[in-house]
C-alpha cells in the first residue's frame, strides 16, 4: 500500500485508489521470466493490447511478478515533496524520493507547455508502478489499444532496471532459437539484423529449417542458475513476428555484411566488450545498474562463444549457422 501513499498521504484515500484498481479484471504478462500484472481503473476487458504485446499474454502470477497500475486522472502535485531531482531532458524529468523513483513527462522546454502529461511513480526495485495519465488516455485506450503496458513510449525504460536486478542485460540485437539452440545477432541500425532475420524465415519456408524469431530489434540475454538464455521482446523493428520464448544462449554473432558467407570466432576480449557495450539499452543510468550491466557484461564475454558472421543476402551463411550449432 505503500506506493498509494506518495500522493495519498490520507489512508483511506490510498484503500479507496487501491481498492478501484483491484478491483477490475487484471491482464498479465510475461518477459524473461518476469510476470508483469496490469491493473486498471479502466476495465481490462474492454481494452486491446496491441499484437505483440498479446503474444507475451499469459493466464496469471508466476514466480516473480511485477504490478503496472494504471489511473486515468492526474493527480495535483502542489504540495507534494518530488525530492531530488536526478534527470531532465524530454520527455522525462525523474526524481529520487526516499523509496520511489517519480517520473514526470514533460514537453521540450522550447514549447513554453509546462502541462504534465503522464506521472508514473516507481517503488525503488521497479517491481510496482502506479502511473497516472489524463482523462483523454483512457478515450485512445478504448479505441487503439494498449500500444506499451506502461504507456510510455517504450517499456524499456521500466524494464532494463528489472533485467539488471535479475542478472540480464537488454540488447540492441536480432535473436532466433534455431535447431533449439540461442542465437543473438548483434550490430548497429544497418548491419543487417532483419536481413538476417528474414534469411532465417525464408529457410525455415523453402528449406524447413528448424527456426523461431525471437525479436529483430530488442532481446534479453539473462544468466539463470542452468546457464544463459536469450528471450525475447515485443519491442521489434521491421519485422513484426516476436516470440516470449527462450533458449539456451549457443553463441553471440557480431554482423558484417560482405561478399563472403562466414562465421569466425573471436578471441579479443576486449574487441568483444567493447561491441557489446555499444548495444547495450540504457534508461536512466544510475552507479548501481552501471555496476550490474557491466558485471554482468563481463561474465557473458568470459563465458559465451562469440563470432563475426560475414554475410551477403544469398542464404549462404544459413548452412553455415547450421554447422556452428552441431
Amino acid at each position: 500500500m505503500e506506493i498509494y501513499q506518495v500522493l495519498q498521504p490520507d489512508n483511506k484515500k490510498s484503500y479507496e485508489l487501491m481498492q478501484q484498481l483491484h478491483q477490475n479484471p487484471r491482464r498479465y504478462f510475461n518477459i524473461a521470466g518476469i510476470t508483469v500484472c496490469v491493473e486498471s481503473t479502466l476495465d481490462l476487458d474492454t481494452a486491446k493490447f496491441k499484437e505483440e504485446l498479446e503474444a507475451f499474454a499469459v493466464s496469471g502470477p508466476g514466480e516473480d511478478n511485477v504490478t503496472l497500475s494504471h489511473h486515468f486522472a492526474m493527480p495535483a502535485l502542489d504540495n507534494l515533496d518530488l525530492g531530488k531531482e536526478v534527470y531532465r531532458k524530454a520527455p522525462w524529468a525523474i526524481y529520487q524520493n526516499d523509496n520511489h523513483w517519480i517520473y514526470l513527462g514533460i514537453l521540450p522546454a522550447r514549447t513554453n507547455d509546462d502541462t504534465l502529461h503522464r506521472l508514473a511513480i516507481f517503488s525503488a526495485d521497479y517491481r510496482e508502478a502506479l502511473i497516472y495519465s489524463p482523462p483523454q488516455a483512457r478515450d485512445h485506450i478504448l479505441a487503439d489499444g494498449f500500444q506499451s503496458l506502461s504507456l510510455m513510449p517504450t517499456d524499456q525504460i521500466w524494464l532494463t532496471p528489472l533485467l539488471a536486478d535479475r542478472s540480464a542485460v537488454l540488447l540492441h540485437s536480432g535473436a532466433a532459437i534455431v535447431n533449439r539452440h540461442g542465437l543473438v545477432f548483434v550490430g548497429h541500425s544497418d548491419a543487417g539484423k532483419t536481413t538476417t532475420m528474414e534469411l532465417l524465415m525464408t529457410a525455415k519456408q523453402d528449406q524447413g529449417l528448424e527456426a523461431e524469431i525471437l525479436c529483430d530489434d530488442r532481446n534479453v540475454i539473462r544468466h539463470w542458475p542452468d546457464g544463459w538464455y536469450v528471450h525475447g521482446t515485443w519491442s521489434h523493428g521491421d519485422i513484426a513476428a516476436v516470440s516470449p520464448a527462450g533458449a539456451p544462449l549457443k553463441a553471440v554473432l557480431f554482423l558484417e555484411q560482405a561478399k563472403e558467407n562466414k562465421v569466425v570466432p573471436l578471441t579479443d576480449r576486449k574487441q568483444i566488450w567493447s561491441r557489446l557495450l555499444a548495444t547495450l539499452i540504457r534508461s536512466m543510468v544510475t552507479a548501481k545498474w552501471w555496476q550490474q550491466e557491466l558485471d554482468i557484461l563481463e561474465k557473458l564475454v568470459e563465458e559465451v562463444p562469440c563470432y563475426r558472421m560475414c554475410f551477403d543476402r544469398s542464404g549462404a551463411i544459413v548452412p553455415e549457422l547450421e554447422r556452428l550449432l552441431k
